[in-house]
């Protein structure tokens, strides 16, 4: 048996803590599909050495979209993406095997904000609204809330691929577009400009699969051991994250430049999103699944089970 797979077989079964003298660590490239509060255990994993211990060199590119880092896996640049569940579905429509297997932030953080003369949904009608990019999470949403009070996307409201919350607020501020979804913490700047929220998604979409993990379902087989202790370093910074919360206001400070009052908000609006056993959300799938069928764009008829994998989940439920 060789070093690697020697190594990838002790280190799962828990007998030690890292790759030891004299062995190089694996290399993992995981796809942030944004910079999010949600990725504050990949922050404390990575700063505190969790990964190292694990015997994994962890690299974090950061993308525009959820497009953009779909992509990335596709073509076998990434081998473990942070993004949203609508990603997954896009790499099952590229017909390739793609599952979402450990969730993280299993919440709905993003609100529709708009010009204040915009007073409800329906007067979005002839309006425009940025999105990131086509395909992506922030499009979905977008075309399923102008769907959902009445408003058909493309034909009675355009749909503009502007790119990350930043941007499509600096189009809103700008006049450029009339209405955008956004997140934390541009949801706290636009009620502070003035900006009117027209939905909050959560009341719509309750357990939706904001941010988790997913890959190839031939690297979660061929690579199980080392998605097993990526999985130990991750759920290890979650710990330390619940426990500690001053160091993950210091994380969100540090990698996402807040400061210290939006880094205590975004700590207390997203710690409780944290799933610290992995649990996928299923109703999110199911009610993705269902709004694609109904608006005709899925060629194939799909169920949950053909996006999901459960192994990690009920293998770290078993250890507990």
């Amino acid at each position: 048996m060789g070093h690697r797979r020697l190594l990838a077989l002790v280190v799962a079964l828990g007998l030690v803590s890292g790759a030891g003298p004299g062995i190089t660590a694996e290399k993992v490239t995981v796809g942030l599909t944004s910079l999010s509060p949600a990725a504050m255990p990949i922050f404390v994993a990575r700063d505190k050495g969790f990964f190292e211990a694990e015997g994994l060199e962890v690299t974090t590119p950061v993308f525009k979209s959820g497009t953009e880092n779909t992509q990335a896996v596709i073509a076998g640049e990434v081998h473990i993406a942070f993004g949203s569940i609508t990603e997954v579905l896009n790499l099952r429509k590229a017909k390739l095997d793609g599952r979402y297997f450990w969730g993280i932030s299993n919440f709905m953080p993003f609100k529709l904000y708009a010009h204040p003369s915009i007073k409800s949904p329906l007067e979005l009608k002839g309006k425009k609204l940025a999105i990131s990019n086509f395909g992506a999470q922030s499009d979905y949403l977008t075309q399923f809330t102008l769907r959902h009070f009445g408003v058909e996307p493309i034909k009675e409201a355009a749909i503009l691929p502007i790119g990350s919350t930043p941007a499509r607020y600096a189009a809103l501020k700008s006049g450029r577009v009339d209405a955008t979804i956004m997140w934390f913490p541009h949801t706290l700047i636009a009620e502070k400009d003035g900006f009117k929220m027209l939905v909050d998604l959560n009341d719509l979409i309750p357990d939706w699969g904001y941010l988790g993990y997913y890959a190839k379902i031939e690297y979660l087989k061929s690579r199980r051991e080392t998605v097993l202790r990526y999985l130990r370093a991750h759920t290890r910074a979650i710990r330390e994250v619940n426990a500690n919360p001053q160091l993950g206001i210091e994380m969100l400070k540090k990698h996402l430049k807040y400061d210290q009052a939006v880094a205590e908000a975004g700590y207390k609006e997203f710690v409780k999103s944290f799933a610290a056993d992995g649990r996928l959300p299923v109703k999110g799938f199911e009610f993705l699944l269902a709004e694609e069928e109904k608006a005709g764009k899925l060629k194939e008829k799909l169920a949950v089970a053909d996006l999901i994998e459960e192994e990690f989940v009920k293998t770290f439920r078993g250890t507990r």
